[in-house]
């Protein structure tokens, strides 16, 4: 059963290994991302305002998000770590509190998003964009209600992957997203027997597939259907596991949900040009979406694979690892920015064919599209720094490139230059960022386990007695 699902990296060449656990991972992640173009396909229809209002949400429903991704990195390296030291104990029990920690932290979160959504999105509107939000609120209170299963499925992902299984993540990731394909035209129009609900509708179609697939997601880690699987006694607290947990999922989840606050501020300015710039906005937010999700693919394997060489000691198989990566990576995403900057225009009309955003968004693929390779490639050197366990260097990646540079760029620019500034900001906030996380991968100490010191603790001894 393992050596049907599992990439056994210490048994194969490296770019062998990358690309059998990048290759699902991509298609997950492209999945995803069409989770979003679905809905804005459809809702385009409706019209430029019904648009706009998951993308005026989007970034605050990424802060939310972004701390179910926190906590799940902490899954993937402590699992992908053990497992590299070969102590499938530890790995198990690793996974139990990694998940019950991320159930419970979605379950408040989802009650607070809701209780606070109303001020929140008025102030991100704004006058310029506010009969956009009632539309808004009552798209995210209705994913909100499914936040609590999107921290599940993504950590239980994330253990499968840090064990070497990315195929499980994209098995589920079809199934969730042929789902919402089938629903939201249904519940958007109300075809057949199904009310016509609009942006609830679509805002529905995705909360049930998720709900669908978290519970899918939990029933196979729990009966071993991918060759791991954990018991209900790796869900008993074990502070000393929690607190490995917290140690690596809080300056995740803090990086990824401050620099999503960067983008909610970020919308603000946006949302100050009205609704045509803010549809090209999200057009062109989508379609590099689609690019930026191969990279996570491929970076996402980075972390699986650094985590587990550097579990088993082996150093020089993770610098290769990181090498091999990164270039793979700028290639692929140069060639693909090279086909956004000559086709933008057209990308934008496939969703919204109105002639003042077509040529707001033509203008943002032509400023923005040679930025993307420095981007997607600072995420190769991030995730390898996740991988290692040292969220901390990460973090200060991603708040520098959001609220150190890009945030202040976007309120100097936007003012001087009028929306080109965003774009502007945009550029010199993704090539700043990548050299940042360079340095730190030259010159920081990210080669140490993070699990080294609870190898040599007592919970070798009170976990390898178990049956």
């Amino acid at each position: 059963m393992e050596n049907k699902h599992r990439v056994d990296i210490f048994n194969r060449g490296i770019f062998s290994s990358l690309f059998l656990l990048s290759w699902p991972l991509i298609i997950s992640n492209l999945m995803q991302t069409f989770y979003n173009a679905v809905d804005g396909y459809f809702l385009g229809k409706l019209g430029k305002i019904e648009f706009s209002a998951p993308t005026i949400v989007w970034p605050i429903i990424f802060v939310f998000i972004s701390l179910s991704i926190g906590f799940s990195q902490a899954g993937v390296t402590l699992v992908a770590q053990f497992t590299g030291a070969k102590d499938k104990k530890l790995a198990q029990k690793s996974a139990g509190q990694s998940l019950l920690t991320s159930t419970l932290i979605g379950v408040i979160f989802s009650i607070f998003s809701i209780i606070i959504s109303r001020p929140i999105i008025m102030a991100v509107a704004g006058k310029e964009s506010a009969e956009v939000v009632d539309y808004a609120v009552k798209y995210f209170n209705i994913i909100m209600l499914g936040l609590p299963f999107g921290f599940i499925f993504n950590t239980v992902s994330s253990i499968i992957r840090g064990w070497g299984d990315s195929k499980f993540t994209m098995n589920l990731m079809l199934i969730s997203t042929i789902i919402n394909i089938i629903l939201d035209p249904l519940l958007i129009f109300g075809i057949g027997v199904f009310p016509k609900m609009g942006v609830v509708g679509a805002a529905l179609a995705t909360t049930i597939a998720r709900i669908i697939a978290a519970l899918m997601a939990i029933e196979s880690l729990f009966k071993g259907k991918r060759g791991f699987k954990i018991h209900l006694r790796d869900l008993t607290p074990d502070w000393q596991l929690i607190k490995k947990v917290f140690r690596i999922a809080l300056p995740s989840s803090l990086s990824m949900s401050i620099t999503s606050l960067g983008f909610v501020f970020i919308m603000r300015f946006v949302s100050s040009f009205g609704p045509t710039v803010v549809s090209a906005y999200g057009v062109g937010n989508r379609i590099i979406n689609f690019i930026t999700m191969i990279s996570f693919g491929i970076a996402n394997s980075v972390t699986a694979m650094v985590g587990q060489f550097l579990g088993a000691g082996d150093v020089k198989s993770a610098e290769k690892t990181l090498k091999v990566a990164f270039w793979t990576n700028f290639t692929i995403v140069f060639f693909l920015s090279t086909l956004t900057f000559f086709f933008g225009g057209q990308l934008t009309k496939f969703f919204i064919n109105e002639k003042d955003v077509i040529e707001v968004g033509y203008i943002f693929f032509r400023y923005v599209s040679f930025s993307l390779p420095f981007f997607t490639s600072m995420s190769v050197f991030v995730h390898a720094l996740v991988g290692a366990g040292r969220t901390d260097l990460s973090m200060i990646v991603d708040i520098t490139r959001l609220w150190g540079i890009r945030v202040p760029l976007v309120a100097f620019f936007s003012t001087k230059y009028g929306f080109t500034g965003l774009f502007f900001a945009m550029i010199i906030s993704n090539v700043s960022a990548l050299l940042l996380a360079y340095l730190f991968i030259k010159f920081s100490n990210w080669k140490k386990p993070i699990t080294r010191d609870l190898k040599r603790g007592n919970l070798d001894d009170i976990y390898r007695q178990e049956d």
